[in-house]
């Protein structure tokens, strides 16, 4: 196979493998009106830094409780947690959650029903972002990832794979 051929195989195979991902998770819009509720956490003492979720303080870190498995932020000094909950018709429909100590996201898609959301995150350090989905057969989606103390991170969530169609956007901090 001469060279060209292999770069337009290689570019073929590419874009199908990429179809064939984009594919397997429908996007969110099957839904209603989806209620969005959040909480941002202040890791040193559970403060809520904003939102509307509730927050009880532990022993070693923050719990926010809900129908699913609950959430649980470990302590970490000047991180800022992220808890998102998305819901139709008051059923859970999806969880995101960014947990500054060991920068972990979390992306839940409880229902199982091949609609999902995607999640961006966007670093200004790093100069990237990337795009994730969880769908019923990886629930959660656990995504690790390996920024600075004190990293600024933007958390989107996106109703299609192309990050077009935002639903909520949201600050943490690693």
């Amino acid at each position: 196979m001469n060279a060209r051929r292999k770069v337009a195989y290689a570019l073929a195979s590419a874009a199908a493998m990429t179809a064939t991902l984009f594919a397997t998770a429908a996007p969110a819009q099957a839904y209603g009106t989806l209620d969005v509720r959040y909480a941002r956490v202040d890791t040193d003492n559970c403060n809520r830094l904003s939102g509307t979720l509730a927050i009880t303080p532990a022993t070693g870190g923050c719990y926010l409780y809900d129908s699913l498995d609950d959430t649980y932020f470990e302590k970490d000094a000047d991180g800022e947690a992220l808890k998102v909950e998305l819901r139709n018709g008051g059923t859970f429909v999806s969880k995101v959650e960014f947990h500054p100590n060991g920068e972990k996201l979390w992306i839940y898609d409880p229902v199982a029903d091949g609609d999902t959301v995607y999640v961006r995150l966007r670093t200004a350090t790093h100069g990237w972002s990337a795009v994730f989905y969880a769908t019923g057969a990886q629930n959660p989606h656990v995504i690790d990832f390996d920024f600075a103390e004190g990293e600024n991170v933007l958390v989107e969530i996106y109703d299609n794979s192309d990050a077009t169609d935002r639903i909520a956007s949201y600050w943490a901090r690693a």
